[in-house]
C-alpha cells in the first residue's frame, strides 16, 4: 500500500509490453476509501476498507476461473501500439490508444463508507479507460461490512467483464447445487442476462457458451446444443463450444455424433485434449476401451501439465489399465493442482487427493488406516 493506493491484478498479471486480450486494462487501481469519524472510533480505517476491497476483487477474479483469460504475445503486443502510434506520431490520442492497449490507464475506483440510521452505506464511483463513468451504492441494515465489500467487488467486476462475473456466479451455484441436491441456476441466468447486452460483441460466443454449459448442468442437453451453435455462429473457429456440443450429444446417448464433433474440435485447434478425453469417454461407452486408451494417452501426452487431464488418464487407467500407473498419474494430477495454486477451482484439489487415496488403498489396503478419515470422506 502507498499513499492508500493498491494495485490489484485482473484475471491475470500482465507484463510489461504484454496485453489482456479480453480486457481493456489488466489492473483496477482502488484510489482513496473515505470513512467517517464515527466508523473510524470502530477501527474501520480507509486503509482496511481498501485492503478489504482490493482482496474480495482478489478473490472473486480467481475463483472464476475462467479459461478465456489469455494473452496476446508481445509481438501482437508492440503490434498494436506501433498501429496506434503510426497514424499522427506524438500526437495524444494515439499516444492515449498505445498506453490503453499496453494496459498503462488502468481503472480507477474511489469510494465512501458512511454509517446511515440503522446500517452501512458504501458508495463507489469509477472511471474507465474511455471515461465512461460508474456509480453504485451499497447498503447493509445488519451492518455487514464484509457483505457490502464483497458487493461492490462483484460490481466492479461486472461493469468491467460481465462475462467473468456470469462464470464466478455459474460456479458458486453449480457448488450450492451440487450440496443441494437439485440444480438452481437463477442468478447465473440474470447474470448470462446482463452480460448479453453490455459485453463487447467480440466476446459473445464465450457468454453463449456459458449459457450452454448452464442448460447442461440442469440436463436439458438440447438446449444446451442450441446455445452452443449459437455460440458457434458467432464463431466459427471456437473449439469449446463444438466440443460442448459433443459432450451434450454423448449425454443424449449419441456417441457417433458426439465423436464427430470432437473430431471437428480437433479440427479447429489440433492442440485440444478435452476433446481428446471426451472422445474416449464416448468409446468407452461404446465398449472400445482400447481406442479410448489411445485417445487417454494422447491427451496426457498433449497436456502433461494440465491438471484436469493429468487426473482423467488416472482415472482410467485405475478402472481399465494399471492400477500403479494410475496412482503415478493421480499424485501427479494433486502436484500440479497445487503448485498452480488452484486450490478451490470446484473443489478439484479435494477431489484429485480422494481418488488418489481411493487407488492408493486398492493396492495396498493399509494405505487406509493411515489416511485421516476427514479426507476418505470427502
Amino acid at each position: 500500500m502507498i499513499d492508500n493506493l493498491i494495485v490489484v491484478p485482473l484475471l491475470a498479471a500482465v507484463a510489461f509490453l504484454t496485453v489482456s486480450y479480453f480486457a481493456n486494462s489488466s489492473t483496477i487501481i482502488i484510489q482513496e476509501i473515505s470513512v467517517t469519524e464515527e466508523m473510524q472510533g470502530h477501527g474501520l480505517t480507509g486503509e482496511v476498507v481498501t485492503e478489504m476491497l482490493s482482496s474480495s476483487i482478489d478473490k472473486v477474479s480467481t475463483a472464476a476461473g475462467t479459461n478465456r483469460g489469455t494473452l496476446v504475445s508481445l509481438e501482437s503486443a508492440r503490434s498494436k501500439s506501433v498501429e496506434a502510434l503510426s497514424d499522427s506520431f506524438g500526437l495524444r490520442k494515439p499516444i492515449r490508444a498505445a498506453q490503453i492497449a499496453l494496459g498503462w490507464l488502468p481503472y480507477t475506483f474511489d469510494g465512501v463508507f458512511l454509517k446511515k440510521d440503522d446500517g452501512l452505506r458504501f458508495r463507489l464511483h469509477g472511471v474507465s479507460p474511455s471515461y465512461s463513468e460508474y456509480k453504485d451504492e451499497f447498503v447493509s441494515e445488519t451492518g455487514d461490512v464484509e457483505m457490502l465489500v464483497r458487493e461492490a467487488a462483484i460490481s466492479i467486476l461486472q461493469s468491467i467483464d460481465p462475462y467473468l462475473i456470469a462464470v464466478y456466479t455459474f460456479r458458486q451455484e453449480s457448488e450450492q447445487s451440487k450440496a443441494r441436491g437439485t440444480p438452481d441456476y437463477t442468478e447465473t441466468k440474470e447474470a448470462i442476462a446482463h452480460a448479453l447486452i453490455h459485453e463487447d460483441r467480440d466476446h459473445l460466443p464465450w457468454v453463449y457458451a456459458l449459457w450452454g454449459a448452464v442448460y447442461y448442468a440442469e440436463g436439458d442437453y438440447e438446449a444446451a446444443i442450441i446455445r452452443y451453435r449459437q455460440a458457434l455462429k458467432l464463431d466459427p473457429t471456437f473449439p469449446r463450444p463444438m466440443m460442448r456440443w459433443g459432450q451434450a450429444l454423448a449425454a443424449l446417448g449419441r456417441h457417433d455424433e458426439a465423436i464427430g464433433r470432437y473430431k471437428a474440435t480437433l479440427a479447429i485447434d489440433p492442440l485440444y485434449p478435452e476433446a481428446l478425453v471426451l472422445w474416449g469417454q464416448s468409446l468407452i461407452a461404446k465398449g472400445e476401451i482400447e481406442q479410448a486408451r489411445v485417445m487417454y494417452q494422447r491427451a496426457a501426452a498433449m497436456a502433461p501439465d494440465f491438471p484436469r487431464i493429468v487426473h482423467a488418464y488416472g482415472m482410467f487407467e485405475s478402472q481399465y489399465g494399471n492400477k500403479l500407473v494410475a496412482a503415478d498419474y493421480l499424485r501427479r494430477a494433486v502436484e500440479l493442482e497445487g503448485i498452480q495454486g488452484r486450490h478451490n477451482e470446484l473443489g478439484s484439489s479435494a477431489r484429485y487427493r480422494s481418488t488418489l487415496h481411493e487407488i492408493q488403498r486398492e493396492i495396498d489396503p493399509a494405505i487406509g488406516d493411515l489416511v485421516p478419515s476427514a479426507i476418505r470422506d470427502q
